[in-house]
């Protein structure tokens, strides 16, 4: 990577102690102006020529509309497959850090990686990279609902702004000081949400905003700014107003070496700045997802196996988001333990 494009090596005590107290309260931290308004232009460039340039063989893929609003609502699809008009609406592109160095730059920025590690108390490793142009429009959450740590409150996210935000374009909400709040638990045991009793992690949610009386705060982003949260803070996408309005930004969760600590586990860009070592998302028609759940239910796995395995993993969602474990009709109990936590695979 050419260095002059990204920022200086980091210094200690990156982090103020002012700024490690109001994180530890609130559950965030604003950057603002971080990276300079001809890096920002160059990431949106980039951004851009994903869409100009895509070729047949790309690897990504992309959630989003094939209507909008009156289409099926967003799916996962190639994204070397959807149709242009679909940028005209709200999607979300998967990991471009694994295929675009100019991504992981920023990703991975000296300066920024430097107070992450102060901030999660380990080294970050990046799980994942999400490209948008419009706010996801996602109610409030948790992020822990989707990837939790393997160890409580070693993930936290950052939020790269590329434009102004205005309450026209659907500005990102959070909830100061939600991130203190005993995290709700699914019957699992887990933070980790399923499909089943989502609903009711969402009766849980407005319960705790209202029995904690927590107010609700918007990011006015400019260019250049970066919003830095913990793994529980709830946060949310605002509704768009105007579509024709582009409120571009670059989003990274970070997990840290405490959780995957092997070499085997990373690709290594020097200087303490680690990528997890990933496949791309997999996309599912709906006859295999649909065999998928009938072979996970109909699974006979040995006591040992699954006691060998960690208490909240769940097979049916192991195999869904590696399909290839099914199609190789592999036990994913088998598979997880001897391949995918060395892997880093999620379930």
């Amino acid at each position: 990577m050419d260095d002059a494009r990204i920022a200086p090596a980091p210094r200690p005590e990156l982090v103020s102690e002012a700024q490690r107290r109001f994180f530890g309260v609130n559950g965030y931290l604003v950057l603002e102006r971080f990276f300079s308004p001809e890096c920002i232009a160059r990431l949106k460039t980039r951004i851009d020529s994903f869409w100009t340039e895509r070729k047949p063989e790309c690897p990504l893929t992309v959630d989003c509309f094939e209507d909008y609003p009156n289409g099926s609502g967003i799916r996962r699809r190639l994204f070397r497959e959807v149709s242009a008009h679909s940028r005209a609406w709200p999607y979300k592109l998967n990991d471009t850090h694994l295929v675009d160095e100019v991504i992981t730059e920023f990703a991975v920025d000296r300066r920024l990686m430097g107070m992450l590690t102060e901030l999660l108390g380990g080294v970050p490793v990046v799980c994942n990279t999400l490209v948008f142009e419009r706010s996801s429009q996602q109610p409030a959450h948790f992020d822990t609902f989707f990837m939790p740590s393997k160890t409580p409150n070693k993930m936290c996210a950052t939020w790269i702004a590329m434009d102004p935000v205005t309450d026209d374009n659907g500005p990102l909400f959070y909830y100061p000081g939600s991130h203190r709040i005993e995290p709700y638990r699914f019957s699992d045991g887990t933070v980790k949400a399923n499909d089943r009793e989502y609903p009711l992690a969402e009766a849980h949610i407005a319960k705790i905003i209202e029995t904690h009386d927590l107010k609700k705060e918007v990011f006015y982003a400019q260019p250049g700014d970066v919003f830095i949260w913990h793994a529980q803070l709830l946060h949310g996408g605002s509704v768009i107003r105007d579509m024709a309005q582009t409120r571009t930004s670059l989003v990274t969760h970070y997990w840290t070496t405490i959780d995957y600590p092997s070499a085997e586990q990373h690709i290594v860009l020097g200087e303490g700045r680690l990528l997890l070592r990933k496949g791309h998302q997999q996309v599912l028609a709906d006859a295999e997802q649909a065999a998928i759940v009938k072979f996970a239910a109909g699974l006979e796995t040995p006591p040992d196996l699954v006691e060998a395995a960690p208490p909240e993993f769940d097979p049916n969602g192991y195999l869904l988001k590696n399909p290839d474990v099914f199609r190789a009709g592999e036990n994913p109990y088998v598979h997880y333990l001897n391949h995918g936590r060395r892997e880093g695979r999620s379930w």
